[in-house]
């Protein structure tokens, strides 16, 4: 049959040349190059049934806080993971459903959503997930349909798609979180997760571990409200990130600024205002009607900097804005993953009368408090009470300056104290003064593994020899030195044993021990465990010590009175010695309850059996480093051994300041000085309690 016969016999045959043609335009058409912003912007609808209160074409303007955060998610972006501390009813879950149906409709690949508990994870399915589905016609088509028949279909906990598929699970089954590889992930409310799952660790380990294959193409999402501060892995992996904050401009002086709790300001009836934000610059009111305006125009900024660095503004002008702006992953960023903080001020439908309202009704509650603190700021529950802020620490370290390596004229006892680690010695020497105050002279890192070499001893051996520069000018060498023997053990006991002025110490952990105990014989042994010579171990009772520890922290950013006296029990820190990890590491412990999460889920009537008296103990914050912690909780030991041995009062500190600096002390040093634990009265000059006995000898004498 020739081929206009078969055109005879098939009329209704298309034209090969078209039919060709038209599939290679079909093949060529370039694909829609969009951010998942923009495609949600174009395709997703918010389902009615999702509770959303703006159902249909869903909208990123009503939330821009949400844009760059999402769009960090693209397979284009340089990111590996987004980490959002974000209080509740931000949006958090909204961004999940975006990017699956970007990842749908444009990147196809395997998927997997994990949240807290089973109930949550059916519920996340048929109130958000289904629903954007079914609505959304852009995906509708591509989502194989829910059928109990069909074996190739989709189920309520598992969609399939061209390309791909996604796995809704539960974070307290570690059954969900094996056997697959996922290139996508998306992790909600993580504070929820358990710690382990059937003994195979934290499910967000096992969650990242099926990410492996994909090495950096592969993409992460993690988004939760706080949890218990020490604890909080949220805010653990927000704080190794770049630390993005919301700047918002002021309606009335357009300086950006983020908004703080602080400045959330009461109805005023005498000036007619009602709930408003004092502008940080200005100070003029923002009211909640300003918030659209505000949102449109803010920018994510990064504050975390590099050290030495000039820190970010906490108020910035349109043109310092564009200096400090910075896309996640790029420029002064490249080196962190983007994380981001979002408290309630910021939601679109919150009414600042009702952030403000939550805060009165949770003062003095604590169950109230701490809700308050995680669903409305966005910050980790202390329920130790007010933690110190290690940038704090930093800005009063800048604030009150001191030269390194001197011996202030306040101080007259020079004391150092080293952490041994798998990596090295950190070694850092303190000089002590009257009044319990601590100024840090000195320190140093001694690189070399002391379990196996002598590299890092020798280092110390050297340093301990060191003398420091007096207020008069002369020298002064180190009175005691001490070495924590909790790792590298026999070395330890070795250093310390030919050095009488070099203690080997231990730290204990109950309440009430001595600061510094008495000490023990312990045996140095040989290859063979031999005795071969014996050390004092000290015993450091840790509990009184960084408490405080924290307390003198907690006076050095307090700071001097409108006299200039420093509070008794001061630490002074230089921003020579003081950088940002260092003062991380200076506030790295956290006074905690360690039933606080017991207590929260237990019910009514077995709360009443929980003593009202448990006690609390020192914790360490997730993913921070205590070792200069520990340097200085050893130094506060050693300096008060060195007080109780040398019988130190005002008279003696006044002698002994004289003699390190070669010349008397200021006379109105210990006019405040008190020697017992009360405080409020002036001390008596030993002049004028002599004084007085003489006055009463000669009374009672002129009586007989």
């Amino acid at each position: 049959m020739s081929y206009h016969d078969a055109r005879l016999h098939f009329p209704e045959l298309p034209d090969g040349a078209a039919a060709l043609f038209k599939g290679l335009e079909a093949a060529s058409r370039p694909i829609e190059d969009l951010t998942i912003s923009e495609w949600a912007d174009r395709y997703r609808v918010v389902s009615a049934e999702s509770g959303s209160p703006w159902p249909g074409p869903f909208r990123t303007d009503r939330v821009p806080y949400l844009r760059e955060p999402q769009d960090c998610l693209h397979p284009d972006h340089p990111a590996r993971r987004v980490t959002c501390r974000w209080a509740a009813q931000l949006g958090k879950s909204t961004a999940i459903e975006n990017w699956f149906g970007f990842i749908v409709d444009q990147a196809p690949g395997s998927m997997m959503i994990v949240l807290p508990t089973l109930e949550e994870a059916t519920k996340f399915n048929r109130v958000k997930l289904q629903p954007t589905i079914e609505a959304s016609p852009r995906i509708a088509h591509r989502v194989r349909p829910v059928s109990s028949r069909d074996e190739q279909g989709s189920t309520t906990s598992f969609k399939r798609y061209a390309g791909g598929f996604c796995q809704v699970v539960n974070a307290g089954s570690s059954k969900g979180l094996q056997m697959v590889s996922i290139k996508y992930l998306a992790m909600d409310e993580v504070t929820g997760y358990p710690r382990d799952v059937d003994g195979r660790g934290s499910p967000r380990d096992q969650a990242r571990a099926r990410q492996k294959m994909y090495g950096d193409l592969a993409k992460e999402w993690q988004g939760s409200t706080p949890g218990i501060l020490g604890e909080c892995v949220i805010s653990a992996d927000f704080d190794t990130g770049d630390r993005r904050y919301f700047y918002v401009p002021c309606p009335h002086c357009q300086t950006f600024q983020a908004l703080v709790f602080d400045g959330l300001c009461d109805a005023d009836a005498e000036r007619g205002l009602a709930v408003h934000y004092r502008c940080g610059s200005c100070a003029d009111p923002i009211f909640d009607g300003h918030k659209h305006e505000m949102l449109a125009r803010g920018v994510w900024i990064a504050k975390r900097v590099h050290e030495g660095a000039d820190p970010v503004p906490e108020l910035m002008s349109a043109k310092e804005i564009e200096r400090w702006r910075c896309a996640p992953c790029e420029g002064r960023c490249r080196e962190w993953q983007p994380s981001y903080h979002l408290w309630a001020i910021y939601a679109p439908r919150e009414r600042w009368a009702d952030i403000l309202g939550r805060w009165k009704d949770a003062e003095g509650d604590t169950t109230k408090l701490r809700t308050f603190a995680q669903q409305d700021l966005a910050d980790p529950y202390d329920p130790g009470g007010v933690a110190v802020e290690w940038e704090k620490i930093v800005d009063a370290a800048k604030k009150f300056p001191f030269p390194r390596g001197k011996i202030p004229a306040e101080a007259g006892l020079i004391v150092s104290t080293a952490d041994v680690q798998g990596y090295g010695i950190k070694w850092s020497v303190w000089a002590v003064g009257p009044r319990d105050r601590y100024w840090l002279i000195d320190r140093e890192v001694f690189v070399g593994a002391p379990d196996q070499v002598d590299d890092a001893w020798i280092a110390l051996a050297d340093a301990l020899g060191r003398s420091y520069e007096t207020a008069g000018g002369g020298e002064k060498g180190i009175d005691l030195s001490g070495v924590d023997s909790g790792f590298a053990t026999d070395r330890a006991y070795r250093f310390c044993a030919t050095r009488p002025n070099c203690y080997a110490l231990d730290g204990r952990h109950p309440i009430g021990l001595p600061w510094l105990g008495t000490p023990v014989k312990k045996d140095i042994r040989d290859q063979r465990r031999r005795s071969v010579a014996k050390v004092l171990l000290y015993p450091v009772g840790l509990y009184d010590v960084k408490t405080a520890v924290v307390a003198a922290l907690s006076n050095l950013v307090l700071g001097p009175d409108e006299r200039g006296s420093w509070p008794r029990n001061t630490i002074h820190l230089s921003s020579e010695l003081c950088d940002e990890d260092y003062a991380r590491e200076l506030t790295a412990e956290r006074l905690v309850d360690p039933d606080e999460e017991a207590r929260a889920s237990v019910t009514r009537r077995s709360r009443n059996l929980i003593s009202p008296k448990a006690p609390r103990e020192w914790k360490k914050i997730l993913g921070r480093a205590n070792d200069w912690f520990d340097t200085t909780v050893y130094a506060f030991a050693l300096a008060w051994h060195l007080k109780h041995k040398r019988r130190l009062n005002a008279a003696r500190w006044a002698d002994l300041l004289a003699e390190v600096h070669g010349k008397p002390i200021e006379p109105d040093l210990f006019d405040a000085a008190i020697d017992g634990p009360f405080q409020g009265k002036e001390k008596v000059r030993d002049a004028d309690r002599e004084a007085k006995r003489k006055a009463n000898r000669e009374k009672w004498s002129r009586r007989k």
